[in-house]
């Protein structure tokens, strides 16, 4: 399901892994994901829950089933092109029966349905969790690595730091760029290491919310 323990990369190998960066992006993504999810199940529920009273309940509660069984499945594609390595066997999108009756009849009664709902209900509290501290370490990682470059800029009068010039920059320039250079460097490595730890965790949950139930 996720990156075998023997093959992690080492701190700085990790910047040559590719599903380091299509991990990190499945989770900058996760946000969105996860509030379309949550959205979808909250909605759902209420118009099944809702509707119940009338016969229109029935295929309402059928659709929003189906739905979410649906969006599991696309969950499980991304998990599997963008964090984890080996391929997933995924469920049926309809569970096994003799018609199109049994198998809606046997969707009521999979446990995958009702766990499927419970992953995408947990996407959202884990999507704002991936998205914030991939965006912050991203961010900071790539802003103090730019630093030397935007200094150099601005030697040259291409750009102006006036605001942001600190006392360390002014006395002791060379320090103050080697210091944030080398906290960029490995601000990003650990971001890339945060990313595949936090893969892991949701290649978990769907191993036992989508796939083990």
């Amino acid at each position: 399901m996720a990156l075998p323990q023997d093959v992690h990369p080492g701190f700085f190998g990790i910047l040559a892994t590719p599903r380091a960066y299509s991990t990190a992006f499945y989770l900058l993504v996760s946000l969105a994901t996860g509030i379309f999810a949550f959205t979808f199940v909250l909605v759902g529920l209420s118009l099944s829950l809702g509707l119940a009273i009338l016969i229109l309940g029935i295929p309402v509660a059928l659709a929003f089933l189906v739905g979410a069984r649906a969006l599991a499945l696309g969950e499980l594609w991304l998990l599997r092109e963008l964090v984890m390595d080996p391929p997933l066997d995924k469920p049926q999108w309809l569970p096994a029966g003799q018609g199109w009756v049994a198998r809606l009849k046997a969707l009521c009664t999979d446990r995958h349905t009702w766990t499927s709902l419970v992953y995408l209900l947990l996407k959202l509290p884990t999507g704002i969790l991936g998205f914030t501290m991939m965006l912050l370490g991203l961010t900071l990682g790539l802003s103090l690595l730019a630093v030397p470059i935007a200094h150099l800029l601005h030697l040259g009068g291409a750009l102006s730091l006036d605001e942001c010039e600190l006392a360390l920059f002014t006395s002791r320039p060379a320090l103050g760029l080697a210091l944030c250079a080398l906290a960029g460097a490995t601000i990003l490595p650990l971001t890339l290491h945060l990313a595949l730890g936090l893969g892991r965790l949701q290649s978990w949950l769907a191993r036992h919310l989508l796939l083990r139930a």
